[in-house]
């Protein structure tokens, strides 16, 4: 048997999502659809996450197993010619039989963009959200700031969709001033759904109320999402790289 790890781009707009779904198009089947053909039999594949619908990604990790032997470079030409322009396959390696795309994830990295500008965009209407009133990063990062560390995110997350185990570790949070965008960059060791998309959308609430960034610490021990912000839209939200 052969494993492959593939990293995958996309733009998340006109799909319902990664996972499949019956009689819906999804970043999965596409890619699924386009292995079979190219192996002539069912390959099914194994994401490092979901990514719901409209959000996007940069690097995206899956595997597949296959008992037929193909160089690489046929794989990612072969997936590449057959699969939608809103999906690209970026790189095809061999791995051990005993890695798993979700399991074997040490981290996974984030991008929030926010498009920070008077006038709305045509271009990135589905690739950032749009904030008119003018954000200054440095203070933007003293609230989220407050999200580093092992925390319970219950906050975070949709009470339905709290897992048993809601404590998740926040390595790094980056603000970066790209003009007009602001960049929001989560590396963490796991994500609750929607977590990345609620602590921004509750980092830019408070700092519009100009309440004080210590907010946040109440709010996470809370463990309710109710005491939270809004959910950030998803056009903004890009899966960016998964280390292993």
């Amino acid at each position: 048997m052969y494993k492959k790890k593939c990293i995958v781009e996309y733009d998340g707009t006109d799909f319902y999502g990664w996972q499949r779904q019956k009689h819906l198009r999804t970043v999965q089947g596409e890619i699924e659809t386009a292995l079979s053909k190219i192996f002539k039999k069912d390959i099914k594949i194994v994401g490092s996450g979901r990514t719901d619908t409209g959000v996007h990604a940069i690097g995206q990790v899956f595997h597949f197993t296959t008992d037929r032997f193909l160089e690489n470079r046929s794989i990612l030409m072969g997936l590449n010619s057959l699969l939608p322009s809103d999906i690209v396959i970026k790189d095809v390696t061999d791995v051990d039989i005993s890695f798993h795309a979700q399991k074997s994830a040490k981290s996974k990295t984030y991008l929030y963009k926010i498009f920070n500008n008077p006038i709305r965009s045509a271009l990135y209407r589905n690739r950032a959200w749009w904030i008119k009133d003018k954000i200054d990063e440095n203070k933007l990062y003293e609230y989220l700031k407050f999200f580093i560390g092992e925390k319970d995110f219950s906050a975070m997350c949709l009470k339905k969709s709290v897992p048993d185990n809601p404590i998740r570790k926040i390595n790094f949070i980056k603000v970066v001033n790209n003009r007009p965008f602001i960049d929001i960059e989560i590396n963490a060791n796991g994500f609750l759904h929607n977590m990345v998309r609620n602590i921004v959308g509750t980092a830019i609430d408070l700092y519009f109320q100009k309440e004080e960034p210590e907010k946040i610490e109440e709010i996470i021990s809370s463990k309710d999402r109710e005491n939270a912000g809004r959910t950030a839209p998803a056009h903004g939200l890009y899966l960016k790289e998964v280390f292993y």
